[in-house]
């Protein structure tokens, strides 16, 4: 057998490539990431995520370290071209995974706790100054080719003559939208046909709450030019514009031009400009998101409009999904046909989100003023829009026909033995097999749970304070639910006399599992 470097290699070394690099170095698997900077990019990009990313950095021990300078939200107003409100979207809070439904953030913050979490994990190392070159694949592993680049100026880097070659059993593409990967591995981008070039600038005010009369977020689709404000973060806030016909983003260098345009909020005398940017939005999506032991997450996979704030989320989903299929295949329980259903149950949910984005953005980009009124008027007479959550899985690793299948798993705040917290911190994670009562399963089965590492809780062990679990299983008439890594959920039963089938069918899908178990029995 090939001698390998690693067990998985993180091509680029964003949040994207640190989420999937922590997740599977806590579980003690050897990763190598490998970036092109030889500094972390100290500026943001991301500003948005939501609940269900925030449970995974509940997962990863960071929230402590971020929840200073974040800023929850459980709105996003819209206004029309006569600067009232034509639309409004609203979440529930909490959200389905326990915390606010949606927060702002200051991406350097964020990725500097990601970064102090690797670090901590002994089995994760990384290489900075290096891009990816070639992709070859073996039957058992891929050889991944790099070259030494040089940044003697910020941002600008020089390829040297220093070529490495290194082995693993799988490499995960994290590395943008122009991912080397990708392009070595032979995934095609589709376009899905917008594409709208924007201003985006982020502020240091010199007092925060000046502006704190403006909605955050919020979205003006202003004919006369298209833009959108919100906080980044406690200390920070972002405008974006749109740039007009015969407008390049040469136009926008200096900084004068940009003070311009925010002239009726802020004026240099309020702060200073951290960055300013043009960027092109652009909604596509690979055709798949894996090439053999070559996997694709984040950018490198999708791109969107950040009309929903949904580009950061969707990379981290990517990292969940893909960090639990990849710990069972490397600890020998399950084979890389486990793979097989990361692109299908991905790509639907990032097809739906990029298409949505892509439609909020064309509400917005309106340039006609007659058009922008009739749109107006249409989304003033609708009716108010139902809160926005993304389709469940509807394939893939589920219980195809289950209760509950493929939607997010509910946490709520429980108590066990004197402990007090959130369901994950108490109860643990991994596969979760949660039941209204204790319940005695077959032998075999409970050996099958026991070798996926799942932890079986009944309601009636615990006590749940803010009622959130038992209100979920009563609002589906379910007695148990069977919850993945990624909190997505397996299937449910509505009677506890249904739970064998329904780890009989997750063994199912992991042959190997059932497999190892057996050859344990005999």
């Amino acid at each position: 057998m090939t001698a390998l470097d690693a067990d998985v290699i993180v091509v680029g070394y964003g949040p994207v490539g640190q989420t999937v690099a922590a997740l599977l170095a806590r579980q003690g698997h050897r990763v190598a990431a490998y970036e092109r900077f030889a500094e972390v990019y100290g500026l943001p990009r991301a500003i948005h995520f939501d609940d269900e990313i925030m449970r995974v950095w509940q997962a990863l021990g960071i929230v402590d370290d971020i929840a200073g300078d974040l800023m929850p939200v459980d709105s996003y107003t819209w206004f029309g071209a006569d600067g009232e409100q034509i639309l409004a979207i609203s979440s529930p809070s909490p959200g389905p995974a326990g915390w606010e439904p949606s927060y702002l953030f200051f991406q350097p913050y964020l990725e500097d706790a990601l970064i102090r979490a690797v670090d901590a994990l002994p089995t994760a190392t990384i290489h900075r100054g290096w891009v990816a070159e070639g992709l070859a694949h073996a039957d058992d592993h891929v050889a991944l080719s790099l070259r030494r680049v040089d940044e003697s100026q910020t941002g600008n880097l020089e390829p040297t003559d220093e070529t490495t070659t290194v082995r693993a059993r799988y490499v995960i593409g994290a590395d943008g939208a122009n991912s080397s990967v990708r392009e070595a591995a032979g995934i095609a981008f589709e376009d899905l046909g917008f594409a709208e070039r924007w201003l985006t600038l982020d502020l240091r005010p010199n007092d925060v709450e000046a502006l704190s009369y403006i909605p955050a977020p919020c979205q003006w689709c202003d004919p006369a030019r298209p833009h959108m404000h919100t906080r980044n973060g406690r200390l920070h806030r972002r405008f974006e514009f749109m740039l007009l016909p015969g407008e390049s983003g040469e136009d926008f260098r200096d900084e004068a031009r940009v003070w311009e345009l925010l002239a009726p909020w802020m004026t240099p005398d309020d702060g200073r400009i951290v960055r300013h940017a043009v960027y092109e939005f652009r909604a596509r999506l690979a055709e798949t998101m894996r090439a053999g032991r070559a996997l694709l997450a984040g950018d490198a996979a999708h791109t969107m409009p950040p009309f929903m704030g949904q580009g950061l989320c969707s990379g981290i989903r990517d990292a969940a999904n893909l960090a639990w299929r990849l710990d069972l295949i490397l600890r020998g329980l399950a084979t890389d046909e486990l793979l097989d259903s990361y692109t299908p149950e991905r790509r639907a949910q990032n097809a739906w989100i990029v298409n949505f984005s892509a439609e909020m953005g064309r509400v917005s980009c309106v340039l006609d003023a007659a058009a922008a009124a009739e749109r107006d008027a249409a989304l003033r007479a609708a009716e108010a829009p139902p809160p926005v959550g993304l389709p469940p899985l509807e394939g893939g690793l589920i219980a195809a026909g289950a209760p509950l299948a493929g939607a997010r798993a509910v946490q709520g705040t429980v108590r066990v033995a004197g402990r007090e917290g959130r369901f994950d911190d108490i109860a643990g994670r991994g596969f979760v097999l949660l039941t209204r009562r204790p319940v005695a399963l077959p032998e075999s089965q409970t050996r099958f749970l026991d070798e996926i590492g799942a932890h079986v809780v009944a309601l009636t062990e615990l006590e749940d304070i803010d009622g959130r679990l038992t209100a979920w299983l009563d609002r589906h008439g379910a007695d148990a639910v069977l919850v993945r890594p990624d909190f997505y959920v397996f299937g449910a039963v509505e009677a506890l006399d249904g739970l064998p089938a329904l780890v009989d069918d997750l063994r199912a899908q992991l042959p190997t599992t059932h497999d190892r178990i057996e050859a344990h029995v005999h």
